[in-house]
């Protein structure tokens, strides 16, 4: 209900900022005031300067002062829609006789279609200042929400693919905040405020380019590692082809020439940007599941476990447990007996695994013996025998539970398994409706990588609709602001 209330009340906030922003531009850009920095001089008065305007159909001219520090302003009114364009002329020719005498200045102005008048060099317009801290409140508040969203999933040991959403949009949004705020000593008006922003994919990419490049070979050498080890299925080539997917992408963006202050407005520098943005954004949720899964690994559940479910794997040719699974049994073995050294509670022992082809007796029958040796009574463990993968370990290991206890309701549970396979597990559990928690046991490193680069991909598949959502909105921010800065004027 918490989390609910915080999206709730973060929507509630972004609809007040856009709409608290297009009501204020509304009201006031049908004006537009242009400081002169030029005019820093004592001996410069207002009857030495004057402003006209080549379309008085389009803009008026309604007044020229100066403010307290001595600049310049010039007032202009929209009329209707359209261009024009200003020229203010500065006569200096009277107290210096060095100067160059009468000094124009061309002030190529836009009024839409809405009454809002646009300075196209810069694209100021009177309100463009709220308009920066309403997108960058914005991005604050989704932040915020998101850091607070995740934080709360990690205390509540709430390990979930939206658990690595909310990491990955709260990274995304703090490396576009801190470039903005970064750029923003230099930034004086609302046309390099845009470029600023429109630069963060590809500065993000750059700043990220060593860590990303590290984490792709790490995954390409895993599944080497892995093929040669536990043999070539398809899973194991998703890490390569990653890996050379990812490097070729980040060779694309080192190569183009987009940096902050400056945008490559052809087609193949839109679409460059674009693909940083993507990359980017992807790179971060790939950041925030090898995040997540690590932490889940180093979650302590508490010892008040009615139920322990032991993930099967495969067996020895004679039916005794291999050093994987073994691990497994041994991590269930070991928290049973902390919980009951602390509580005096005992949890009874699910071993869930069937029988393959190559296999004596099912992984669940070795399990169990391997449990009676080591001194449990049979009357503490229930067998699960039928399923074939790790699926079907948490349905049917949940159905014989709900079987034993008559109800899901209360029922606390702990699912041993490798330490690589902990946040499937949590993901697994979650989905049958399953209250469980891992029960980290220790495995090969080559593992990881691989877990990782599944759980990526399970990421992008559970939350395909939403993901896609937040890439189309951020194309369509990327659009919109490049056909803005496709109005301004650069030379004369």
């Amino acid at each position: 209900m918490k989390g609910k209330k915080r999206f709730i009340a973060l929507a509630v906030a972004l609809v007040l900022l856009a709409a608290s922003s297009v009501i204020y531009i509304l009201a006031e850009g049908g004006t537009y005031t242009e400081h002169m920095l030029y005019a820093r001089n004592e001996y410069v008065s207002e009857e030495h300067i004057s402003a006209s305007v080549d379309n008085e159909d389009v803009v008026r001219v309604d007044r020229i002062y100066f403010d307290d520090e001595r600049i310049i302003n010039v007032d202009f009114t929209a009329i209707s829609p359209g261009d024009a364009m200003a020229k203010v002329e500065l006569d200096l020719s009277y107290y210096n006789d060095d100067s160059s005498g009468v000094q124009s200045f061309y002030i190529p102005l836009h009024v839409t279609s809405q009454g809002i008048m646009i300075q196209r060099r810069t694209l100021n317009f009177d309100g463009y200042v709220l308009v920066e801290f309403a997108i960058i409140a914005g991005l604050v508040l989704v932040f915020i929400t998101a850091a607070a969203s995740f934080i709360e999933c990690q205390k509540k040991a709430w390990y979930s693919y939206s658990m690595v959403a909310f990491g990955g949009v709260a990274l995304f949004c703090l490396s576009i905040i801190v470039v903005v705020v970064y750029g923003m000593h230099w930034m004086n008006n609302f046309g390099t405020f845009l470029i600023n922003f429109l630069s963060t994919g590809s500065l993000f990419a750059m700043v990220s380019a060593p860590l990303m490049l590290f984490i792709s070979v790490l995954i390409s050498v895993s599944n080497i590692w892995l093929i040669h080890n536990e043999g070539f299925r398809a899973q194991n080539m998703l890490g390569i082809a990653l890996g050379v997917v990812w490097i070729a992408a980040l060779v694309l963006l080192l190569r183009s020439n987009t940096r902050l202050r400056s945008i490559d407005m052809s087609i193949m520098g839109q679409i460059s940007d674009c693909v940083a943005y993507v990359v980017s954004f992807m790179a971060c949720m790939l950041l925030s599941t090898i995040v997540c899964a690590y932490l889940s690994t180093k979650f302590k559940p508490p010892h008040d476990k009615d139920y322990i479910i032991i993930l099967g794997c495969c067996i020895r040719p004679d039916g005794t447990l291999t050093p994987i699974l073994k691990g497994r049994a041994d991590a269930a073995i070991a928290f049973e007996k902390a919980q009951f050294a602390e509580t005096g509670k005992h949890a009874k022992f699910v071993p869930s695994g069937g029988q393959g082809a190559d296999e004596v007796i099912s992984e669940s029958e070795a399990m169990k013996r391997y449990l009676m040796e080591q001194g449990y009574p049979e009357e503490q463990i229930i067998k699960e025998d039928k399923s074939v993968n790790t699926f079907q370990n948490i349905q049917f290991s949940r159905d014989k539970i709900i079987a034993d206890a008559g109800t899901l309701d209360g029922v606390k549970a702990g699912v041993a398994t490798t330490n690589y396979h902990i946040f499937r597990s949590y993901i697994l559990a979650k989905k049958h409706g399953l209250n469980a928690q891992g029960i980290s046991a220790k495995t090969k490193w080559y593992f990881f990588p691989n877990a990782f680069l599944r759980e990526f991909v399970g990421l992008l598949n559970d939350k395909k609709f939403k993901i896609a959502a937040v890439i189309l909105a951020i194309l369509l921010f990327y659009i919109v602001s490049v056909q803005l800065l496709g109005m301004t004027i650069v030379s004369y």
